[in-house]
């Protein structure tokens, strides 16, 4: 797609020659105030707005709102130059931080532990069973509509209330893994 050009090149040239006091006014935090009315009233002596056609008056209804308009999208378009053309460098203080990617582990509630302890060894053919009669049933009862909830949030609450039903042995394992996990995680962000 091409990109459109709306300014001839002495335009172009006279615009270019205020990004440095563009950039100027955004650090001093005047760029509504006093930059753009001051670029945008220069700009009117240079170029001064078009009478609106008639086409224009139509689509405006009137002539006075037709020079509103014309006015509105002229402006408008002289303050996303200006953006456009300095988009990079006047971004806040002008440096990003980078993300620390290996932050601190997220410290797992005990279902989530004990699912990765029974996923693969006791829950994964039962909860494909399940999610089979689950979307079958739904599919019955309610013919034409989505279901309330997906896969993942289908196991997540099935794995939650088999987890609660565990014995107390089985969840004191669970809570001596999450806190060799804990442990584990602690170690390697070090």
């Amino acid at each position: 797609m091409t990109h459109h050009q709306w300014t001839t090149a002495e335009q172009s040239d006279w615009l270019k020659q205020r990004i440095a006091a563009f950039i100027d006014s955004q650090a001093n935090k005047t760029t509504v105030k006093e930059f753009f009315p001051q670029v945008i009233k220069e700009w009117r002596k240079l170029w001064p707005l078009a009478e609106p056609t008639a086409d224009e008056i139509t689509k405006a209804k009137s002539v006075e709102d037709a020079i509103k308009q014309k006015k509105t999208k002229d402006e408008e378009r002289i303050k996303a130059w200006f953006h456009n053309h300095t988009r990079g460098s006047t971004s806040g203080s002008g440096t990003r931080g980078l993300l620390k990617i290996n932050g601190q582990a997220r410290f797992r509630q005990e279902w989530q532990v004990y699912q990765t302890m029974t996923y693969e060894i006791k829950w994964k053919a039962v909860i494909d069973k399940e999610w089979e009669a689950y979307q079958a049933k739904w599919k019955a009862d309610h013919p034409g509509t989505d279901l309330p909830q997906g896969r993942f949030a289908f196991m997540n609450s099935f794995l939650k209330d088999k987890y609660n039903s565990e014995s107390d042995e089985v969840k004191t394992a669970v809570k001596e893994r999450q806190a060799a996990m804990k442990i584990e995680s602690e170690a390697q962000a070090k």
